[in-house]
């Protein structure tokens, strides 16, 4: 009966009458278009039959009951209204049993959504490291039809301020990726992956955490300490700790972060860690190696002080020893010089005739 209407029929044959009473079950719901990951849809069981118990499960196989807030059953559990979509958990085939019969009338929800949107997605960095984020969808783009996109673009968002585009019409996957390398500290913050349709914007929202470690000072020295500042972005800071730690010690911590930073004094020289801890668990950590300044002197000095003062030492003896045989060799010359002009002076006032044993005379060797 391709109209069959709900009611009794009554069957007659060789004077014999048997009534019977037809139920017609059906689930009215969604067409076969796309809903979207946080739309709101309803499955309907219709029937005249109001008295049979019925039962409703999920794609998951689980019973839906009044538990979860957003699954509402109404009207004698006729009507399944769904809240909040979720393409985990509401895509694929719905199931209502009819409890007397052990009828079952299935129909088919089709929800387009990210993968793992009901996880809070965050991504964490270190300063001049290289972090891929990425957006996956349930299903390839490919599969989604191009009457139901406003626009075939994806758009790559920081802060709200379009900073990538990507051409979706040649796009053959479900997963969509935002490069960026040698990350700063100004790439922290939202960053969210946003697609055009016909009714509203589907997006989701990665938190990217990005850390960074300084200090006031390169090394030690005999008088101060160094400072080492340890800077985190992120959204929350309420259940997070950072940590200063070194091989000597014990770590240093502080939760209280109005900032979004942990400075620590100290005069250990070494290696050490900066760690954000969320929850007890170690989600993003940098080093920094402090100098010690006296032994960088004290590991210098044979190799290059002792070269240097060698150098300066011999270049001394030189620059001496030249100076001494210069001064004797003019020196002679000098004394050479003046006996030369005392013997011509002597011989002009013709002294050398009148020389007897008393007289000496200086300018013999000259």
């Amino acid at each position: 009966m391709r109209n069959g209407k709900e009611g009794q029929y009554t069957c007659e044959a060789h004077g014999k009458i048997k009534t019977t009473n037809l139920n017609l079950w059906s689930v009215k719901g969604p067409s076969d278009e796309y809903l979207l990951e946080g739309d709101i849809t309803q499955l309907e069981l219709s029937s005249l039959d109001m008295s049979t118990p019925v039962e409703w499960f999920g794609p998951n196989k689980s019973k839906i009951t009044d538990k979860k807030a957003r699954w509402t059953l109404q009207n004698k559990d006729r009507r399944l209204q769904i809240k909040d979509l979720n393409a985990q958990e509401d895509q694929g085939t719905w199931e209502c049993i009819i409890s007397r019969s052990g009828l079952r009338i299935t129909h088919d929800v089709k929800v387009i959504g990210f993968v793992n949107s009901l996880d809070v997605d965050t991504r964490y960095a270190a300063v001049n490291s290289t972090v891929v984020l990425s957006c996956e969808l349930n299903i390839n783009f490919q599969e989604i039809p191009k009457n139901i996109l406003r626009s075939p673009v994806l758009r790559w968002m920081n802060d709200n301020k379009t900073i990538m585009e990507v051409d979706l019409n040649n796009f053959n996957s479900s997963l969509l990726q935002q490069k960026i390398d040698k990350v700063q500290f100004e790439h922290a913050g939202e960053h969210k992956c946003s697609i055009e349709f016909t009714w509203r914007n589907l997006s989701k929202t990665i938190h990217l955490v990005v850390m960074k470690v300084s200090a006031d000072r390169p090394r030690l020295d005999s008088k101060e300490n160094v400072t080492l500042c340890c800077h985190v972005s992120a959204p929350d800071l309420s259940k997070s700790q950072l940590c200063w730690n070194n091989k000597h010690g014990s770590p240093k911590c502080e939760t209280h972060l109005p900032e979004g930073k942990f400075c620590y004094g100290t005069r250990s020289a070494g290696e050490w860690k900066c760690s954000l801890m969320v929850q007890d668990k170690e989600k993003l950590s940098m080093i920094y190696f402090v100098d010690d300044g006296s032994a960088a002197m004290l590991n210098s000095f044979p190799l290059t002080y002792i070269a240097i003062g060698a150098g300066v030492m011999l270049l001394l003896l030189i620059i001496i020893g030249v100076c001494v045989f210069s001064s004797k060799t003019v020196k002679q010359k000098r004394q050479r010089a003046r006996r030369m002009a005392q013997a011509r002076q002597h011989l002009l006032e013709k002294k050398t005739c009148q020389c007897h044993k008393e007289l000496t005379n200086d300018y013999y060797h000259a």
